[in-house]
């Protein structure tokens, strides 16, 4: 059973929302081990700009941060990857995640997007190798 699941998306102007729930078993927050996993395959994501109270970056609070907000910056990090060479360099994705209900383990995560499709992928991508990751980096 995954550790995350996707309940629903909704599409607006731009942005796109997504409810997620974790499974009963599944830790709330990262781990460093878990992070040094995501790290690995991941570099950028420590440098990504992330409105949090230990520092101005992702990095500062991605060892021990939610899973859904993991997530959230696997979905932006992906979403720039996708963006081909040299097109709209002006382009910064943003995003935001709140528990709806922490001890049910419910998340909501919006983020910005230029494409709808591509940002759509982008959850499906960065859910699976979070799981994933979640699998191979448990004790």
């Amino acid at each position: 059973m995954d550790a995350l699941s996707v309940k629903r998306f909704v599409v607006g102007d731009g942005r796109i929302g997504c409810d997620v729930a974790l499974a009963p078993h599944a830790p709330r927050t990262t781990t460093p081990t878990l992070a040094a996993h995501v790290r690995a395959a991941f570099p950028d994501l420590p440098s990504h700009a992330c409105v949090n109270g230990a520092g101005d970056t992702f990095g500062a609070v991605m060892e021990a941060t939610s899973l859904p907000h993991m997530l959230e910056h696997l979905v932006i990090d992906l979403q720039t990857r996708a963006a081909p060479a040299g097109s709209r360099p002006d382009v910064v994705y943003v995003g935001v995640t709140r528990w709806t209900d922490e001890s049910a383990g419910r998340a909501h995560i919006e983020v910005s997007f230029t494409d709808d499709l591509v940002a759509l992928r982008a959850f499906r991508d960065a859910a699976r190798f979070l799981n994933a990751a979640v699998v191979t980096c448990s004790p």
